[in-house]
């Protein structure tokens, strides 16, 4: 037992301290005093800062609106800002974070004030700001940030924000929340520039590809309202399968009704869909058609458009059912049943492109993409020694593939992979509980499978929730990461532990 526990804290904390550097440039600099204006707290000899200070903070402002970032790891509003490199000064760092962290290239204007062990700077933009005429559920100015290095691993989006809006709950570090309308005080303007198209900014096939997005949407706007609201509602229902909502009630579904081992062979698909996905989205690094014309977006999106993560999901799923049932159904019903998932694919990639989010080309490479690797789980499942069950249910095949995940992810710095990581690692501690359990492959009654259904997403429901609110109280970014890791462990530990127990309790 002690072995194991060894070797399950090792390959828990690799990835997640490997991600110490993405989520450190997010910089801790929660307050220890109280504020101390310029003046209070000086440069000492020679225009040297203080030796405490480790990290800067820029403050740009345009109008009544500053520069804020929704951070990925934290959910929550900050200013760009980071830790003080080696032989970086304050203000070095202040614009290269500034650059790395929104894409504005910035002059580091004078120092605002000393907080906590940061130093708050005023910075002007180099040049105009790009921001969007497109303003999502926030109803923030979107500035546009695509291009920054950090964009999507650390930073979710980049907005103009007046600090007025900003509650303390939705700030970072809520002591500072009532200081930002005086920062923006001290802080020279910025100027904007407000873009509705910066198509000759992408190659040709994307060019032709957005003439052709705008034109689908101009089609259905000139149709009665009527079949517009038909349209509309069937881009909805085709849109479900990549939802996370959506996948969250299936997966519940399947545990409560099928067992533990469809559970865990269905894990294996979302995971193998979400790795897959988010390499190719973070290694190309694709901007969504929104971005580029921002009256194309109907929903709202945030992140790189290569592949199109539903449609890749979409695709898996469908595939999938569509083997089982082809496995089932009699000869007459299977050319129905297979243009039935044809038509289902095709509707979420026509989808994402009716809400703008996606080029065609995104989701025709997705779909591509997803039935190769629904032929090689076809030719997998097929295999006569069943060789690809007993794997699923092995713990070692677990250890590896998580292990595989844990590396990638120590390169990649980004947090949904450290996410990824510590679910199959929640997988692997249980495998073994699963392979000693009697549990049959057999069909549950209705309402049995019912009941199963609701305790298993009552637990996850709960533990999702303690998750989230714990993560909550911390600024720290790596304190938030270890926690949602661990979090996404456990929830995992208990979604097949669970299924296990109540379908060997209540089997007859």
């Amino acid at each position: 037992m002690a072995r194991w526990l060894v070797v399950f804290l090792l390959c828990f904390l690799s990835p997640l301290l490997s991600a110490q550097e993405a989520a450190s440039q997010q910089l801790d600099l929660k307050p220890e005093a109280s504020p101390l204006l310029v003046g209070e707290k000086v440069p000492g000899e020679n225009g040297r800062h203080p030796e405490d200070i480790i990290g800067a903070v820029c403050v740009i402002r345009h109008g009544d609106k500053l520069v804020m970032m929704s951070e990925v790891i934290t959910r929550k509003l900050s200013l760009p800002g980071g830790y003080i490199d080696t032989g970086d000064t304050p203000e070095q760092a202040a614009r290269r974070e500034a650059l790395e962290e929104t894409g504005i290239d910035v002059t580091v204007s004078d120092l605002i004030q000393y907080r906590g062990r940061a130093a708050i700077y005023s910075c002007v933009a180099k040049t105009p700001i790009l921001v969007s005429s497109f303003r999502d559920y926030t109803g923030h100015l979107i500035v546009a940030s695509w291009f920054s290095k950090h964009f999507a691993t650390e930073i979710e989006r980049v907005y103009l924000i007046d600090p007025q809006d900003v509650s303390a709950k939705a700030y970072r570090y809520a002591e500072d929340a009532e200081l930002l309308p005086l920062w923006l005080e001290k802080t020279p303007n910025s100027e904007v520039l407000v873009y509705s198209d910066l198509s000759d900014q992408v190659n040709f096939l994307h060019q032709l590809e957005l003439v052709l997005i705008k034109g689908f949407q101009q089609g259905v706007s000139q149709w009665p309202q009527p079949l517009q609201n038909m349209f509309e509602g069937m881009m909805f229902l085709m849109n479900l399968p990549g939802e996370p909502w959506f996948v969250a009630v299936l997966l519940v579904a399947i545990a409560g009704f099928f067992g533990p081992k469809a559970l865990i062979e269905f894990l294996f698909v979302l995971i193998l869909a979400s790795f897959t996905s988010s390499l190719l989205k973070y290694g190309i690094a694709s901007p969504r058609p929104s971005v580029i014309i921002p009256e194309l977006q109907k929903i709202n999106a945030y992140g790189f458009g290569f592949p199109s993560g539903h449609t890749l999901l979409a695709t898996l799923l469908w595939g999938i059912f569509w083997h089982v049932l082809l496995r089932v159904v009699k000869a007459p019903y299977k050319w129905l049943i297979t243009f039935g998932i044809c038509i289902m694919i095709a509707g979420q990639a026509v989808a994402r492109v009716w809400y703008g989010v996606h080029f065609i080309s995104d989701t025709i490479m997705s779909v591509m993409l997803g039935l190769v690797i629904v032929a090689l789980v076809i030719v997998w499942r097929g295999d006569e020694s069943n060789q690809y069950h007993r794997l699923l249910m092995t713990k070692w095949f677990w250890l590896f593939i998580t292990m595989v995940v844990g590396i990638v992810a120590s390169f990649t710095l980004v947090p949904s992979h450290a996410y990824l990581f510590a679910g199959m690692l929640g997988v692997f501690l249980t495998c073994d509980y699963v392979a000693k359990q009697p549990v049959r492959a057999r069909k549950v009654q209705c309402q049995q499978g019912f009941l199963h259904s609701v305790v298993i997403a009552l637990g996850f429901a709960l533990l999702a929730w303690t998750v989230n609110f714990v993560a909550s109280l911390s600024t720290v970014s790596l304190l938030v990461l270890a926690i949602k890791g661990v979090g996404a462990m456990i929830v995992t530990v208990w979604l097949v532990g669970s299924t296990t127990y109540l379908h060997c309790k209540y089997q007859k």
